[in-house]
């Protein structure tokens, strides 16, 4: 029997810059009673900058750990996969995230010190990236992701944007997660460059919700700049809801979707998450999801894509689970947002992922379906098979009359730009829920 390695696609090729460590990973998940993730690569020492073969040194070390089953951060965690081959690691990225202060100016209950606490970096960030440049680490890196804190607060962030942009791919863009209390000039401009895409949380749909959630009474602030920025381009902003205790009820998702609509945010992306403390996602919070979504869905607003740990939720609904839901749907006249099987009867499935195994193997809707072809972006996997379905290139698309169902979160609005690049149109596009 051949040896098997356990690895993942993020300790091999991301970077997440942290104020005092440098990471391979920000997913977040439970297992045994633990949150784990965060997978840490490197401790940073007080005005020390890494260097690439620090990179590369310490991804075999956290790789090594993994296999003795010895590092904390990764146990359990679904992302790892098998491979006969192991990797060979080196300091290459492809995707880069960074956080590099926890300086912010709200301060959001379901957040932590780690993102709010005032820290700034132990090293110099921008010789850091310049190392990674000068390197050709950044070479194939085709996405930066800016996290916090609150990116743009920082004096170095326009320094570092433009210094990747000097050195790095020239296809790489910038994914800033905003909360946009702010306007930002340097936004604006990697906006009209078609450089940048933006995501801000807005959690409310009332300024005294706002209040309560994102801890500032700026919910005027932020809807202004968010009307700001979709004016350059509507396409590249993401508006994402996330759903606590405080703001699930259906009067507040009304005054929301109200706001966004006000404000003139119809064309932008929305994404619905949840506070990620919560292990499990409670049955209410579900139907609230379901409220949102089809009040969108409802105001003539398509794009709309849910957390991977919401889809999967959806995914493993209980019989009884199941049937409440359709009956609160119909109840609301919404139940047209469920996908039915026996309408659609064959349709492609953008992304091969855990989303789509996830789907795919626990949902009524897959046992139901007469037939579905899975397409993906990566070319890594195109060719393999998933539940006996080969993986297929997205050129299939462009020929092709059937639906198509985008099985991601995380890169929604690059797939929605490549089936619009392909077909000329989002006709094929198919929203909704696969439960």
């Amino acid at each position: 029997m051949k040896k098997m390695f356990k690895t993942c696609k993020h300790l091999e090729d991301s970077l997440y810059v942290a104020p005092n460590e440098i990471r391979a990973c920000c997913q977040r998940f439970f297992y045994d009673g633990k949150m784990r993730g965060d997978a840490k690569l490197l401790q940073i020492k007080e005005n020390i900058t890494p260097s690439a073969t620090n990179i590369k040194e310490a991804r075999e070390k956290l790789f090594n750990e993994i296999q003795d089953d010895k590092n904390e951060d990764c146990k359990g965690c679904i992302f790892l996969t098998d491979t006969e081959k192991k990797p060979n690691f080196n300091s290459k990225i492809s995707h880069l995230s960074i956080e590099h202060h926890s300086v912010c100016n709200l301060r959001c209950n379901y957040c932590s010190k780690i993102y709010y606490g005032g820290k700034k970096s132990k090293y110099n960030v921008v010789e850091f990236i310049s190392y990674l440049s000068k390197s050709n680490s950044l070479d194939n890196c085709d996405q930066v992701v800016w996290g916090g804190g609150e990116p743009t607060l920082d004096k170095s962030f326009k320094e570092i944007l433009e210094d990747i942009h000097k050195h790095a791919n020239p296809k790489i863009y910038h994914r800033v997660f905003t909360n946009a209390v702010r306007y930002s000039d340097a936004v604006t401009k990697f906006l009209e460059k078609g450089l940048i895409k933006i995501t801000t949380s807005i959690d409310a749909g009332t300024e005294e919700t706002f209040k309560i959630v994102r801890g500032r009474a700026k919910f005027k602030n932020v809807f202004e700049n968010l009307k700001t920025y979709s004016k350059v381009d509507a396409t590249k902003i993401t508006v994402k809801y996330i759903f606590t205790d405080e703001n699930h009820n259906e009067k507040e998702i009304d005054a929301f979707v109200d706001n966004c609509l006000k404000y003139d945010l119809k064309n932008c992306n929305y994404q619905i998450s949840l506070n990620y403390k919560n292990s499990n996602l409670e049955f209410k919070i579900l139907k609230s999801i379901t409220y949102l979504f089809s009040t969108l869905f409802k105001n003539n607003i398509k794009k709309i894509f849910l957390d991977d740990h919401i889809m999967i939720r959806f995914s493993s609904l209980t019989s009884f689970e199941l049937l409440e839901l359709k009956t609160y749907l119909t109840e609301n006249n919404t139940a047209d947002i469920l996908i039915d099987p026996l309408k659609i009867k064959d349709m492609i499935i953008y992304g091969a992922g855990n989303i789509a195994r996830e789907i795919i193997s626990k949902t009524n809707f897959f046992k139901t379906i007469e037939n579905y072809d899975l397409v993906d972006g990566d070319k890594s996997i195109i060719g393999k098979s998933l539940f006996s379905k080969k993986i297929m290139s997205p050129s299939i698309i462009k020929n092709d009359n059937r639906n198509i169902f985008i099985a991601t979160a995380q890169s929604y609005d690059d797939v929605y730009k490549n089936i619009l690049s392909l077909k000329d149109n989002d006709k094929n596009i198919i929203s909704g829920l696969i439960v």
